[in-house]
């Protein structure tokens, strides 16, 4: 995801940023975008990674800066829950 921004800097849409990306056993990550709405990044992925998309799970956050202790908590039990056991 990060080579993606690196390469394709121009096909970030204004207001779509990568923020973050974790990744977990058998090939799982997990991507936490800033995006103005969920179609811009949906409309990015169909234009530039269409087959990363159909693998893709978009689910909207609402997160004030910092995070807090609760979200990152939040975040670290997705990933253990997704990752294999």
């Amino acid at each position: 995801m990060a080579a993606f921004g690196a390469a394709y800097p121009e096909a970030t849409p204004k207001g779509v940023e990568l923020i973050a990306t974790y990744t977990a056993r058998a090939q799982r990550a997990f991507c936490v975008w800033k995006s103005i709405d969920q179609e811009s990044l949906e409309k990015l992925f169909d234009q530039y990674m269409p087959t990363l998309k159909l693998r893709t799970e978009f689910v909207p956050v609402l997160q004030m800066f910092p995070p807090t202790v609760d979200y990152v908590v939040s975040l670290w039990n997705t990933m253990l829950q997704a990752a294999p056991k």
